[in-house]
């Protein structure tokens, strides 16, 4: 049997027709099945599986030394599939608060120590976008929505998650822990988060928490929209708004206000 040269991509793409090899009909894989229906050398597919297994995303029976599906997918599954129900029931709702607002709306969560924004719903009358307002990956702690779900987040979890370091991105961005800290404290009994050029120079925004039906906060929604009409004056009635949007969707993904209460 002749094989292409290796390459990475080439592994990759291996590693995935492997993983979608599995099925309720064919739960269990062996090496040597898995080598004929992919035509490749057993070698090749026991060291694909031993490193997919390595990572969690493979488990072999200690019986029949055939291969099933890790338990790690399991956590990646609950992801992709709170994300996507986030955005399918957030979509309508934000798009609303978008125009209600006219300014900036923006689905986002927490991924690897960044917030990403899933979605953006941006006003009619401001369809234009503003070169470098239009970021998916931004730092948790000179963000909006990066403080609320850093402020809902476990304590050992949060400490996992802060970098030792906080960067300064502009004057008014906050440094030092303690305060960043403190600042969160304070977004937990508010419910909201508010920034003021702290990741832009003339950009303000406001973040509140989305719960989902476990009572955790996977997401947030924020406004944004520059400095000179995002105003302080107009945060209350933004905050407002944008609460009763939040809520909303989080009923809509099974959250209930009683499992807040059973835990006070």
């Amino acid at each position: 049997m002749v094989e292409r040269p290796y390459s990475g991509v080439q592994s990759v793409e291996r590693a995935v027709a492997i993983l979608k090899s599995f099925s309720l009909e064919r739960p269990e894989r062996g090496v040597g099945e898995l080598a004929r229906e992919l035509g490749l050398h057993k070698s090749t597919v026991s060291r694909l599986m031993r490193t997919l297994e390595r990572g969690g995303l493979l488990a072999q029976n200690a019986d029949t030394r055939r291969y099933r599906l890790g338990i790690d997918l399991i956590g990646l599954s609950r992801l992709v599939v709170t994300y996507l129900d986030v955005r399918d029931v957030a979509r309508p709702v934000l798009r609303r608060l978008a125009e209600v607002c006219q300014e900036t709306v923006n689905l986002a969560v927490l991924d690897g120590g960044q917030v990403i924004d899933l979605d953006q719903f941006v006003p009619h009358k401001h369809a234009i976008k503003i070169s470098g307002w239009g970021r998916w990956r931004m730092p948790l702690h000179c963000t909006a929505s990066g403080k609320v779900l850093l402020a809902y987040l476990p304590p050992d979890e949060l400490q996992r998650t802060l970098p030792p370091q906080l960067e300064r991105l502009t004057p008014h961005t906050v440094t030092d822990i303690d305060a960043l800290l403190q600042e969160l404290e304070q977004v937990r009994l508010r419910g909201y988060a508010v920034v003021r050029e702290e990741l832009e120079e003339g950009l303000n925004a406001i973040a509140v928490p989305i719960y989902d039906h476990t009572g955790q906060v996977p997401s947030s929604v924020n406004v944004a929209g520059p400095a000179y009409r995002v105003t302080p004056e107009r945060f209350p009635d933004l905050t407002a708004q944008m609460i009763q949007a939040a809520a909303q969707i989080s009923r809509q993904l099974g959250y209930s206000e009683h499992l807040d209460q059973g835990r006070s």
